[in-house]
């Protein structure tokens, strides 16, 4: 990416209104809980937010989103190893180090391509810490491991070592669970007002901007269809515009029935082209911004490559 696109779209995502850095008085915030994991022995912890599978999205109670099942087979996922006769936290073979834009762990993903772990007849049961140790019992036949094409997207926020999501706002760690506070950002999608969480990207710059985890996995699903369309704004606009995007969840959670949604947004900066107006029209939609594209009012693009990580958690105001 040359660097006056990157700048471009560093000023197109500070639109993103209060999204990154230290909370300020009055910025919106969601409370989400806490879910542990292990990996390689050690309690992590992850937010739960869209499956692309309805009875998980359902028996979990997050956003059921069919696309990103296409993300598996971008490589743009991790593994997450889930014991289906045995009770105990699911086994993730990445995490970010640290957790934040300074992660340098090129397997992690919050895209989690879920496989089943299931003991055999005979074996005893043991709480398993590390993928070496599922493998190892697969290898020693006490267990089975299968593939499933489900993806859950499923943020690492904190870890012992690598500390907790730099824009976060505050986080409460009780035992096997707790809770973290997450700024909300607003936008707007066919006329309608939303709310998003903000947690990934695979740009280092965007990242380390909005104090969420760099996430190099996450440029495969540039044009992988998992991705959806986002639209930050450069320059000069309505001063109550916020950034547009192409689709939401409706409703949010797991009756979601709008199957173009996905938190994975490709991120394509638009602009004005005459920054020298004297106001600007309030742009709430998709195609409000082509018509206006299209008669040369505004620009889309280039598209840089970046996707962000940003699940919808509230549609309306």
């Amino acid at each position: 990416m040359t660097r006056k696109v990157l700048l471009l779209v560093l000023l197109a995502v500070a639109l993103m209104a209060g999204a990154a850095g230290p909370a300020v008085a009055g910025t919106p915030s969601i409370t989400l809980r806490l879910n542990p994991g292990f990996y390689e022995g050690q309690k992590v912890f992850y937010v739960n937010t869209e499956a692309s599978d309805p009875g998980l999205a359902a028996a979990d109670g997050t956003t059921f989103v069919p696309k990103l099942g296409n993300a598996i087979a971008a490589g743009a996922t991790a593994d997450l190893f889930h014991v289906t006769n045995f009770t105990q936290p699911n086994v993730l073979d990445a995490v970010p180090y640290p957790v934040g834009p300074a992660n340098s762990d090129p397997d992690y993903s919050p895209l989690w391509q879920i496989h089943l772990v299931t003991w055999s007849a005979g074996s005893t049961p043991r709480t398993l810490r590390s993928e070496d140790e599922v493998r190892a019992a697969e290898a020693a036949g006490e267990l089975t491991v299968e593939a499933t094409n489900i993806v859950v997207n499923c943020s690492v926020v904190h870890t012992p070592t690598g500390g907790t999501l730099p824009s976060a706002q505050g986080i409460d760690i009780q035992g096997d669970g707790g809770t973290i506070r997450l700024p909300l950002t607003k936008g707007f999608v066919n006329d309608n007002t939303i709310f998003y969480i903000n947690t990934d990207a695979s740009d280092p710059g965007v990242a380390a901007h909005d104090g969420t985890n760099f996430v190099r996995k996450l440029a495969n699903a540039h044009e992988s269809g998992a991705e959806a369309d986002l639209y930050p704004f450069a320059g000069k606009a309505n001063p109550a515009q916020r950034t547009v995007v192409d689709s939401a969840p409706s409703p949010v959670g797991p009756s979601n029935s709008d199957f173009d949604y996905s938190p994975l947004w490709d991120v394509v900066p638009v602009a004005f082209t005459d920054q020298t107006r004297s106001s600007y029209p309030l742009v709430t939609s998709e195609a409000q911004l082509y018509a206006l594209v299209a008669s040369g009012q505004m620009t889309a693009g280039p598209e840089p490559g970046i996707i962000v990580n940003c699940p919808i958690v509230r549609v309306g105001s």
